[in-house]
């Protein structure tokens, strides 16, 4: 006994033998179906083997059933067993565990139990009062259990549930909802829970009753099956439906198919494909709907609607990559009357869908070293109903070069850029364009802090223009001409000052910052014989201001000599409270036609620009972009956005005021305002609304009211929206949808 006891102690173990033998918090291995040899204990490193410890371990005679006693812990592999008593009989390799059992596997899935019948591997058995806390928070009890092979678990009377069942103070509390049913299989292989003869409850009212039911195991990320249904109703579509279904097709790829039932218009059959690889991925949307067109007065909407969008790359060698991103629809009303939009990873920062354009684009991008190489060609199509097809532009190609040179030239840092340009239209002109610049920068900080930021560009653009006397695009001075060659050469050069400053003034911390930029071009090289078609919006703004060429594209260059001059400042508090605000301003020797008057530049003094934000924290907040006449002292364009957090209560704000009128780059006078508010009632319950007004118009444009519930289990959203807008034979519209999910049961 005490030499076996001593060999064990060398190999971490206790090997107990005799009858009778009793040791307080000792621990016990024992190979499965072996005797307690030393031979035997000398293989135990790579033998199967349970490992027990307990307070007290007993055996009444050899190979009989050893009896632990007293905070018993039991280890098998990654399985790890706790209870009150525990008895292995090694002839029958039966493990039996009583009071207050509790078995952890390798996933961290644990099993409780009054009472446990199981095979030594703790794998398969027999468990009354069957509990099991699983992954994702879900639970799963039952009054006995059968474990099959590690692969299934038959359960009767069984409940399901991924909600909390206690409460902070753990008291035990109805969960929101819960599957209760004669039977439950949990299929580890097929990831699948089956209720068979299930009521559903929720607050533990019963409201549904089904004889089959099967749903996602919790530990699974992915697997078919239906997900989170939207029910909803609206004057445009009458009541609609939408139940997505989810199929999984490989561990690279997966679909989605979400048809939406209409009561107006039938169904639109939509659908999704993602697939994704270690080079690339792929994902493909569409949808298309059998439209009654006879009862309307647009003759334009088609009797098939439909839409398709895509996004993907591939990775093509080390260098090269080939994307593309396209989106197309039937009509021009298409995806607001049905709320059609991107979703996952289709979606981008601007939502196309409630845009006026859309753009499709296949790009082949080439990067090596220092140099940059991109092949473009985009498809657009206009959504306004002034639109028209003829003179909307496609360009095929747009190239972009660039270079940067790793040594320093005259102790700065230079690189060449090139860019060619063809814009074709079926009814208006076209053109070619190719531009060259060559650049130059170099930044000196004087030991006194002052920063200069020297830089040149050398740019010469060459045009060639065709079918001038179609469309609506023309040359000054040339009318009734179909062709027509251009080009401009454009130098730069100039010289930026700036000299931040910061200093402490009492317990906040002071920043300011002037800076002058002298810039200087030729003078009267804006040649107007040139299509602007890529800077036609310029957004004259603080942040802009130093921009030594305030144009954004390649079509318009800003020309002459100007000096650009503005201050910024802030203050810091260690509260929180922070202060910022700049203001800026253009002068120049002499005018340009570089710029639509309506921008606020061109003119020997520009509008003044600037910005005040005031926040703190995260409690409140304004930010304000302005832009004002510098000769009337009007507004001329304001941008403004608060917001306030106090307790429950979120509210925002925002007011846009664009006085800027141009027929060409499509800006219209425009002031609206925009206000949100987010208040939660509960822990759970929430309340928000939503409210954006024309002011110019003086009318509402959009309304939504939100009721929202969310809790550790499930969420539910009841939105009711009002649309103001009209748009060719698209009408207002007033909806209500319902959305709900309930965690690791419907996704």
């Amino acid at each position: 006994m005490s030499r076996n006891r001593r060999i064990a102690r060398l190999w971490i173990t206790t090997v107990l033998a005799g009858a009778g033998a009793a040791t307080p918090s000792c621990v016990l291995a024992l190979q499965i179906g072996a005797s307690s040899s030393e031979t035997d204990i000398a293989n135990v490193e790579t033998a199967d083997e349970i490992l027990f410890e307990a307070d007290t371990v007993t055996r009444e005679f050899d190979n009989g059933p050893i009896v632990a006693e007293g905070d018993v812990r039991a280890f098998f592999g990654e399985r790890y067993l706790r209870a009150d008593r525990l008895i292995y009989d090694p002839q029958t390799d039966i493990v039996t565990a009583e009071g207050d059992v509790s078995i952890t596997d390798a996933d961290l899935e644990t099993v409780f139990a009054g009472k446990a019948i199981l095979s030594g591997d703790l794998r398969d058995g027999v468990v009354e009062n069957f509990s099991a806390l699983l992954q994702q928070n879900a639970r799963l009890a039952a009054d006995s259990a059968i474990e099959e092979q590690g692969a299934r678990t038959r359960l009767r009377k069984a409940v399901y549930t991924a909600c909390e069942v206690c409460d902070d103070k753990g008291n035990a509390k109805t969960p929101t909802w819960r599957m209760k049913a004669l039977r439950v299989t949990r299929d580890k292989e097929r990831k699948v829970v089956r209720f068979h003869h299930a009521f559903f409850e929720l607050k533990g009212v019963p409201i549904l009753y089904t004889p089959y039911l099967q749903g996602p195991d919790p530990s699974v990320e992915r697997q078919s099956g239906f997900l989170t249904p939207r029910i909803g109703a609206s004057s445009r579509l009458g009541f609609n439906f939408e139940l997505p279904y989810y199929l999984a097709l490989s561990n690279s790829q997966d679909a989605t198919f979400f048809p939406k039932v209409t009561a107006k218009d039938g169904v639109l059959w939509q659908g999704e494909y993602r697939n994704r690889g270690k080079r690339g991925y792929h994902v493909l949307s569409g949808g298309v709907i059998d439209f009654d067109n006879s009862q309307e007065e647009d003759e334009d909407i088609p009797g098939v609607r439909w839409h398709y969008f895509g996004r993907g790359h591939r990775e093509v060698g080390e260098d090269w990559r080939l994307s593309y991103d396209f989106e197309r629809v039937s009509d021009n009303t298409y995806l607001r009357r049905y709320g059609v939009e991107r979703r996952g990873d289709l979606r981008q920062a601007l939502d196309r869908s409630n845009t006026n354009q859309l753009r499709s684009n296949v790009r082949a991008g080439w990067t090596k070293g220092g140099s940059n190489l991109t092949v473009d060609t985009y498809l657009f199509q206009g959504l306004r109903a002034q639109d028209n097809v003829a003179t909307t532009p496609y360009i095929l190609p747009l190239i972009n070069f660039r270079h940067d040179f790793n040594s320093t030239i005259a102790g700065g840092k230079a690189h060449v850029d090139t860019n060619i340009a063809s814009i074709f239209r079926t009814g208006g002109a076209d053109s070619q364009r190719f531009t060259a610049s060559a650049n130059w920068d170099k930044d000196i900080i004087t030991d006194g802090g002052h920063r200069f930021h020297l830089f040149a560009q050398t740019r010469a653009d060459a045009y060639f223009f065709q079918d001038l006397d179609q469309g609506t695009e023309t040359i000054a001075g040339t009318p009734g001409d179909p062709t027509e060659f251009e080009a401009r050469f454009a130098p730069t050069a100039g010289l930026e000052w700036s000299y931040p400053l910061s200093r402490s003034l009492g317990s906040a911390r002071l920043f300011l910052e002037p800076r002058i930029q002298l810039v200087a071009s030729p003078a009267n090289i804006e040649n107007g014989d040139i299509i602007n078609e890529d800077s036609q919006s310029i957004e004259f703004d603080y942040a802009g201001l130093f921009d030594f060429n305030k144009a954004t594209g390649y079509d318009t260059f800003e020309d002459g000599q100007r000096a650009n001059i503005g201050i910024s400042a802030s203050a810091i508090w260690p509260g929180g409270l922070a202060v910022e605000g700049s203001v800026g301003q253009q002068f120049r020797i002499q005018s340009t036609d570089a710029f639509d008057t309506s921008s606020g530049l061109g003119e020997t003094q520009s509008d003044i620009i600037g910005s005040l934000n005031i926040r703190y924290g995260s409690v409140v907040g304004l930010q304000n972009r302005f832009r004002i006449d510098d000769e009337t002292g009007s507004i001329q364009r304001a941008e403004s956005s608060a917001y306030l957090r106090a307790g429950p209560l979120l509210t925002h704000a925002s007011y846009v005021r664009l006085n800027e009128e141009n027929v060409s780059a499509n800006l219209v006078r425009r002031e609206e305002l925009r206000t949100g508010a987010l208040l939660n009632v509960t822990d759970h319950w929430r309340v928000a609304g939503s409210w954006r007004i024309d002011l110019e118009a003086n009318q509402t444009i959009r309304q939504n009211i939100t009721l929202g519930y969310e809790d550790e289990c499930s969420t539910f959203g009841i939105t009711y929206s009002r649309d103001r807008t009209r748009d060719e034979n698209l009408e207002p519209d007033n909806s209500v949808i319902i959305s709900f999910t309930l965690k690791s049961l419907v996704q």
